[in-house]
């Protein structure tokens, strides 16, 4: 089992689904808690500032997942601007368009197992 820092502040090393799946619902949670009930005046002054941690860790949560899955980390790039484009909730067709690929990204990193093997980043997990 990774340290629990080491799911949100490193992209390197590969993880299972079991430890994306907590790592991704703690990210979600505090950015829809800060998104939701932080005073308006709190998001206009620390806004920015919450959002790049909260990206980070979602981007080094994602990285390792990938690599698990034998992928670069670097696709999570374009997984987090589907996102940004799709919350709170999508309103042009680019942002229903979004929505639907992350929805396929969300199946394959939370469905399908990582890569039995060890690969380029790494020894395989379990979970």
């Amino acid at each position: 089992m990774h340290r629990f820092s080491d799911l949100f502040l490193t992209s390197s090393g590969r993880i299972g689904r079991i430890a994306f799946l907590v790592g991704a619902g703690l990210v979600l949670g505090v950015w829809a808690a800060f998104d939701l009930l932080a005073p308006l005046a709190v998001r206009d002054m620390a806004g920015w500032l919450v959002a790049a941690a909260l990206l980070y860790s979602a981007a080094c949560l994602l990285s390792q997942r990938l690599h698990d899955r034998g992928r670069s980390g670097w696709w999570s790039g374009p997984i987090l601007l589907a996102f940004a484009m799709a919350w709170p909730q999508p309103q042009a067709p680019f942002d229903w368009i979004a929505l639907g690929l992350l929805v396929l990204v969300a199946a394959d990193l939370i469905l399908l197992p990582g890569q039995k093997a060890f690969n380029r980043y790494g020894a395989p997990t379990r979970g």
